[in-house]
């Protein structure tokens, strides 16, 4: 916890200044508090206190909870001031999406918390609203300025893009049909354990519910709680509705169309004096608009199921090859739209079996991943034919399975004791090719006779494989069939095409052991991250066992399981044979526990990260008065003309490390995406 506090400090205090950051301190060392005993703790007055908690809401860095008729309590949001840092990364997938303008809203909004749609347009210096007049002159408000038609006021982005009242919308619907930015409600500003305890107010009691047993009672009680939860999470019906309509390109057209409708009933009537009204209102019915009261954010649990995407990818990239690994990004990128957070699939494998859609998840045909890879013939000849036959020896989880089901096939076949001769092999081909015959001569005189050989159907001839669905079908069998099961195959039936899906929870820990891996054969050595591998594959085991498996001698294994013991990495468990609890007659267990070693590995990371935040800041105090004279607003953009050669050289060197540090900061963000946030 101390890590972190430092962490969310650090950053806090660098980006909105010492008032939040000693408001923050308090919080943090003494837990939930009201404006009050935040007064007596910070020795600051009311209204600065209010200030910076206004400024830490609008962020959603802090919780705030007002039960009814009491005092307002506040609690640090220490996951919302974590994702402070992935800002710059969601600004770039945003721009690989969607482009330049959609980034920049992003931009804005990760500066503002959260903001209505008419602040932003206003933001841009364009008007929220466009009027009309009956006799044809349209007039739009533009910054406080009645602007008739062909006089407007033009404004462009940085790239020289024209920027409309339509370019904002559009981008924002885009933005909310990608998932990027979602509705804000009230639920949002609270806590979790808080907005549980509003919907336990709001939900009827157990007792109002018609079941005949208390059990019962209960179940509905808690699916009516989570029901309500669910709501103030995602949005109630109409705004999912509305969402739906946004995903299926369907337009929605402005508020004020009500009225050019009324004109277009009115020329079809014979009016033919409003043409250009007409045309003005075709063109807006075409645009997509939303409500100007409509509170917008960014939604950083879609980033995080991004993220968790491009992680699986670069695990297949490094345990299989490139190009299978973007045939599974495109997998990916189909099921993506599907999800809303990281942690919301079920793990019930058997279940999945029996419905495909168990999880949430609408499976991905095979034909749909074609068209989505497109024209890439690099991937036609990346791998061999995969016999598809031999898939169902992997659907097994354990060796023994298949095994025993090995053993059971052989059982079934027939047992000769000898190989047919030659003759012999001669023998029963004659009389097959003898049956083959009499069979069709028999078989097309009865047809003759009953007049039917002409409409029998005939047999279509065999379709030509294609070869760019047997690649890609290559690809998604490797993936089927690898340890680590990428994906999860439910094969062709009557009803069904091939389909595919993903198990996203074993992947996930499959992807933490992996970086557990990595990370300890990176401090300590291979032969270190082979204990810790034996202990995650065979479960508690004595030294003596663990000896014999990994081939080593006792005093060169102790030195290991002493360091990584005392790494908390792996742990010690006593079993005594007897009451005594001798020592000399008690088991000593060495196992791996993956919960405790995440949370040991993500306060590391913390730390480190607040280390480098740290470096960051002595690095720049030591050239802040340079710093600050490039910063000026007339020194911007003429570095070379108003600075000395040694405050060039200095700012060079500054600008390399800030780059060094935040990139080392990133990289560490990632272990804490893998290890808190997939």
């Amino acid at each position: 916890m101390q890590s972190v506090s430092e962490l969310c400090l650090l950053l806090v205090e660098d980006l909105y200044g010492e008032l939040t950051s000693r408001i923050l301190e308090v919080l943090f060392r003494y837990g939930r508090l009201p404006i009050a005993a935040i007064r007596a703790h910070t020795r600051l007055s009311p209204r600065l206190i209010k200030h910076g908690l206004a400024v830490l809401l609008q962020q959603q860095l802090v919780y705030g909870h007002t039960p009814s008729a009491e005092v307002s309590i506040y609690e640090v949001n220490t996951v919302g001031i974590c994702n402070l840092i992935r800002s710059g990364k969601y600004i770039r997938v945003t721009k690989d999406r969607l482009g330049d303008f959609a980034s920049g809203v992003i931009s804005n909004l990760l500066l503002l918390g959260h903001a209505r749609v008419r602040d932003l347009v206003q933001a841009y210096g364009v008007s929220s609203e466009l009027k009309t007049l009956a006799s044809g002159k349209g007039v739009t408000k533009t910054a406080g300025k009645s602007l008739l038609n062909g006089v407007s006021k033009e404004i462009y982005s940085d790239q020289g893009d024209l920027i409309g009242l339509e370019t904002i919308h559009d981008a924002l619907c885009n933005l909310l049909q990608a998932g990027f930015v979602s509705h804000v409600n009230e639920s949002h500003f609270r806590s979790d354990a808080d907005n549980r305890i509003e919907a336990e107010r709001t939900v009827p009691s157990p007792e109002t519910y018609k079941a005949k047993s208390k059990r019962d009672r209960d179940a509905q009680w808690e699916g009516a709680i989570q029901s309500k939860l669910e709501e103030w999470k995602y949005g109630s019906e109409a705004e999912k509705k509305d969402l739906e309509i946004l995903r299926n390109g369907k337009k929605r057209p402005l508020e004020e169309a009500d009225s050019l409708r009324a004109q277009k009933r009115r020329r079809l009537n014979g009016d033919m004096h409003i043409v250009s009204d007409l045309t003005q209102a075709s063109h807006s019915e075409k645009k997509r608009f939303l409500d100007n009261d409509l509170v917008l954010r960014v939604n950083h649990a879609k980033f995080s199921v991004i993220m968790r995407n491009a992680c699986l990818v670069r695990l297949a990239e490094k345990s299989i090859c490139v190009s299978t690994s973007r045939v599974y990004a495109r997998v990916l990128s189909q099921l993506e739209p599907n999800l809303r957070v990281c942690k919301e699939e079920s793990l019930d494998t058997e279940a999945l079996d029996e419905d495909p859609e168990f999880n949430g998840l609408a499976p991905v045909s095979t034909e749909e991943v074609v068209d989505a890879i497109g024209d890439t013939p690099e991937l036609w000849n990346d791998l061999g034919q995969v016999d598809a036959s031999r898939l169902d020896d992997f659907e097994e989880d354990h060796p023994k399975k298949r095994r025993r089901k090995e053993e059971k096939n052989d059982e079934n076949k027939v047992m000769v004791d000898g190989d047919a001769s030659a003759d012999e092999v001669e023998e029963e081909k004659e009389e097959i090719e003898k049956e083959d015959s009499t069979h069709s001569v028999s078989s097309a005189a009865s047809d003759d006779i009953n007049g039917e050989a002409e409409h029998l159907p005939q047999k279509a001839p065999p379709k030509a494989p294609d070869p760019k669905h047997e690649a890609v079908r290559n690809h998604l069998l490797l993936l089927t069939r690898h340890p680590h099961r990428f994906l999860h195959h439910f094969p062709e039936t009557l009803m069904s095409p091939e389909r595919w899906t993903v198990c996203y929870s074993p992947l996930v820990d499959t992807l933490q052991h992996q970086t557990i891996y990595e990370i300890v054969t990176a401090r300590y050595g291979m032969a270190a991250a082979r204990i810790i591998r034996l202990l995650v594959d065979k479960g508690k085991m004595d030294e003596k066992f663990m000896q014999n498996l990994i081939l080593t001698n006792q005093k060169t294994m102790r030195c290991y399981l002493t360091t990584l013991h005392g790494a908390s990495l792996i742990y010690l468990q006593d079993i005594p044979r007897d009451n005594s609890r001798n020592p000399q007659r008690t088991l000593f267990a060495w196992y791996f526990d993956l919960e405790r070693a995440r949370r040991k590995l993500v306060n590391e990371t913390y730390k480190s990260m607040a280390r480098c935040l740290q470096r960051l800041k002595v690095e720049k105090d030591k050239v802040k008065g340079t710093i600050e004279k490039a910063t000026r607003s007339d020194v911007i953009g003429r570095e070379e003309e108003l600075l000395t050669p040694q405050e060039l050289e200095a700012l060079m060197m500054w600008r390399e490390k800030e780059e060094k540090i935040l990139g080392e900061v990133g990289r560490l963000d990632e272990l804490v995406g893998v290890f808190r946030d997939y």
